[in-house]
């Protein structure tokens, strides 16, 4: 079952003769419970297509469904409380709050989704202890290390129980002791069934992943299927218009 669609996605920047084209008409789907990572050069898209999946940002033109839902058909207000309730991220920078401790990192989106104060510490108490850190819910983000830092963004992204995760490249400022401990995570969170999507450089990340899709100039070029053990090649995507029409579904 496809938790994610997207149709013939293109993503442009710029105009006239500044126009830069990063995504050329990408089609990708990932099933519910899917490991995904995507790979390429720097410059080949991969951060830009992981935030039009992820309902970061909006495409130029093509179609995304999430979990069944049209997001390009919804308001702004509405793409948040979606975001919210549905989805979860992961930073390359951990992208913490300096002024709050972990536990209130932690804390503050599950208060944002109308949980409780205790109720809601609890939660954050017992997520950092799962991603062992259970005596750091006090600490400033200053106080700790990357690679807690980066434990702190995953325990942040899995409190409220999202479900999909996506993942901009989470080993990238990290040394490698660290960046095993977060990929450890991520794949003990997929073994309980957590649909993720990571970016990365690091091609040995992917060993616990069931697809790597690999990018290049803005195009889908080759997809390893881990679960079969099958290789597909692509041919360089069509140019799309820009006026590839979207849903109709009116916004929420």
């Amino acid at each position: 079952m496809h938790i994610i669609q997207g149709q013939a996605i293109t993503r442009t920047f710029g105009t006239g003769a500044l126009t830069t084209r990063v995504l050329k008409g990408v089609d990708i789907n990932v099933n519910q419970g899917e490991f995904v990572a995507i790979m390429g050069k720097s410059g080949a898209g991969k951060s830009t297509l992981l935030y039009q999946l992820s309902a970061l940002d909006r495409p130029s033109s093509g179609n995304i469904l999430i979990d069944g839902q049209d997001i390009l058909a919804l308001s702004e207000t509405a793409l948040v409380n979606f975001r919210l309730y549905t989805l979860g991220y992961i930073f390359q920078d951990y992208a913490l709050i300096p002024e709050l401790t972990a536990g209130e990192n932690v804390v503050l989106p599950l208060l944002m989704r109308g949980i409780d104060w205790e109720s809601a510490r609890q939660t954050a108490q017992t997520t950092l202890s799962s991603v062992g850190l259970p005596d750091k819910y006090n600490n400033l983000p200053s106080q700790l290390s990357g690679g807690e830092q980066q434990r702190v963004s995953i325990a942040r992204a899995v409190a409220g129980k999202p479900k999909i995760i996506f993942a901009d490249e989470p080993t990238a400022n990290l040394d490698s002791v660290s960046g095993d401990t977060v990929i450890s995570l991520l794949a003990q969170l997929h073994r309980e069934g957590q649909t993720i999507v990571m970016v990365t450089h690091e091609p040995e990340y992917t060993a616990h992943c069931d697809r790597v899709i690999y990018l290049e100039d803005g195009c889908i070029t080759r997809t390893e299927d881990r679960t079969y053990n099958q290789v597909k090649d692509f041919k360089p995507a069509p140019a799309v218009s820009d006026n590839f029409a979207r849903y109709q579904n009116p916004p929420n």
